[in-house]
């Protein structure tokens, strides 16, 4: 199968996203530029214990004192020195990240317009593809963004870069955090506008949290755009390589269990791997550190206040260094050699379209659909026939609140858009007779989630629904198709408890926790030991599980804030 591409859904007249027709400045025509970081001394060490040359080098910023470009810095999380990357490494690309040392408003207003001057002259001079993340990980609540001042900066530096005529010489990385407690569906509103961004970029860190909605958010947001996609910070969270264990708990690393390196490849490294494949993704940055002896993330008596990382060294396990090194060494990624600024295009000019598309005015396909013959589903779940390429993965709603929803074709998953009654998405690029796994996720303010049972279809003329009983019973989902069922409880403050269990079936439960206003760099609720990300609805933090009425259960709830460190609360609960 060809990997489909989307056509964002209006049935009626057949709306396709644009495709801009030219590379990002520093894109590979043929290849993935790989990379590592994140501080000077693990880099080194990463070089110096492994046979990976990397094709390029990772370092970090501050705007307000540019602290990290020609000095050390160390904020406890490694130390930074762009000049002396620089000089270490000559014949490698540079991933620099610029942090707003929570000034954005500061910097949008002009305050630090000389050190941006001064920054951009610098990174000019090392005279090598730079990959600049202005503002990284955008979306981060850690950074205090607000997106206007986040936009005006981000357009003033890339006009800056054109004024000096150095875009040549510069990439802007528009970064997202892919962070699973952040809502879908707001990338759009941080987004500075097509012809300011020559690439997007994601954090993967422990994306299973979310069944990787965060980061298929914003791969897909990338392709939308037509943008390529840099996954530019990279980590087994939560892993310890050189221990060989793995914690499920987030905040504090407890309750470790013990992982083979096969198992540990197998979790996090090939779901890794299939992803880059899978969305054709073009840069990676690895972060190769021991994560827990660097002060900032580590637990030196007083706790993890930034929530458990863990030891992401590859060379710390014989196997997991030769199954890395077998990856990267394998021919298709651009590493450290004499022609790698040549493969990345290094001092051409970049090229825009003849007439840029405005990405927000959908272009009509030449073949729109006859909006006299509209495609009609039938059944709750299943396939439309559009034409030979092309088909509709659709689901019934049920009364969801859906605050973001996905659709799935053979685990690519799309947002979804609600035309009469139905759920809806377009896929391209698909081949008739051949048969396709569908799923679809969505979020509801009673219930928390619901994901419908992954089931398989052929593609053939006409519309079908999969292989299921006429009246399935699918126990995952929480309320009966026909009739959607009214929380009976309103998630209002004042209604729910401030912290235990909320039933909603007889085989289903929410956890709730009232929000304090936490500033919330991480936040994590379990219920034993198996912790996962909340969703945060109507002034409560809220996450659901099936279990048995009548049975105790051992909840836990994790929240970080800025003034108090971290927030851990436990307690026994029973489902009634």
């Amino acid at each position: 199968m060809t990997k489909p591409h989307l056509k964002t859904l209006a049935l009626a007249i057949g709306i396709s996203m644009p495709m801009l027709g030219y590379s990002a400045v520093f894109e590979p025509s043929d290849g993935r530029l790989f990379t590592v970081g994140q501080d000077v001394d693990s880099i080194n060490q990463m070089h110096n214990d492994t046979s990976i040359n990397a094709g390029g080098v990772t370092g970090y910023v501050g705007i307000a004192s540019l602290d990290g470009l020609r000095g050390n810095a160390d904020a406890g999380a490694g130390r930074n020195n762009l000049d002396e990357l620089a000089s270490l490494y000559p014949d490698r690309a540079m991933v620099v990240g610029i942090s707003m040392n929570g000034q954005v408003s500061a910097v949008a207003n002009g305050t630090y317009n000389d050190n941006i001057t001064n920054l951009l002259e610098t990174l000019a001079s090392y005279d090598r593809p730079v990959y600049l993340r202005w503002a990284y990980e955008v979306d981060g609540p850690w950074n205090g963004h607000n997106q206007a001042d986040l936009i005006r900066s981000w357009q003033y530096v890339h006009g800056r870069i054109q004024e000096m005529g150095i875009a040549n010489k510069i990439a802007m990385v528009w970064q997202v955090a892919s962070y699973c407690p952040n809502p879908r569906g707001q990338l759009e509103s941080w987004y500075p506008g097509n012809q300011y961004v020559d690439w997007i970029g994601l954090s993967y860190f422990a994306p299973q949290d979310c069944n990787w909605d965060a980061v298929n958010e914003a791969a897909n947001f990338a392709k939308a755009k037509g943008k390529p996609l840099f996954i530019n910070e990279a980590s087994p969270q939560r892993y310890q390589i050189a221990d060989l264990n793995y914690s499920s708990d987030p905040a504090q690393g407890t309750n470790r269990q013990s992982k083979t390196a096969q198992q540990i490849w197998q979790e996090w490294f090939t779901p890794f791997f299939n992803f880059i494949e899978q969305y054709d993704v073009k840069a990676i940055t690895y972060i190769n550190a021991d994560w827990d002896n660097q002060t900032r993330w580590g637990d030196f008596g007083d706790g993890y206040g930034e929530g458990y990382w863990g030891d992401s060294r590859v060379q710390a396990n014989n196997e997991i260094e030769q199954n890395f090194t077998q990856q990267i060494n394998d021919g298709s990624w651009l590493l450290q050699s004499n022609e790698l600024f040549e493969k990345l295009a290094y001092g051409e000019t970049p090229t825009e379209p003849e007439e840029p598309v405005d990405p927000e005015e959908p272009i009509d396909p030449e073949q729109p659909i006859d909006p006299e013959e509209p495609i009609e589903p039938s059944g709750d779940q299943g396939i439309s026939y559009v034409d030979d390429d092309s088909l509709v993965v659709y689901h019934k709603d049920m009364g969801w609140s859906a605050s973001w929803n996905y659709l799935c074709l053979d685990a690519y998953c799309i947002p979804g858009t609600l035309v009469d009654g139905f759920y809806q998405v377009q896929f391209d690029n698909v081949n008739l007779g051949q048969s396709y796994n569908i799923q679809f996720k969505v979020q509801d303010n009673a219930n928390g989630q619901f994901i419908s049972q992954e089931t398989t279809v052929i593609f053939k003329k006409g519309s079908q629904t999969p292989d299921l009983p006429e009246e399935p019973a699918e126990p995952e989902e929480p309320t009966e198709p026909e009739v959607p069922v009214e929380p009976e409880e309103p998630n209002e403050p004042g209604t729910l408890p401030n912290f235990g269990i909320v039933g909603l079936t007889d085989n289903s439960f929410k956890v709730v926790r009232l929000n304090e206003g936490w500033t919330a760099g991480f936040v994590y609720m379990c219920v034993n030991s198996d912790c996962r990300v909340p969703s945060l609805v109507d002034g409560y933090y809220q996450y659901q599980w099936n279990g048995s009425i009548g049975s105790q259960y051992n909840i836990s709830f994790k929240v970080q804030d800025n003034s108090v460190g971290q927030v851990i609360e436990e307690a026994t609960a029973t489902f009634n």
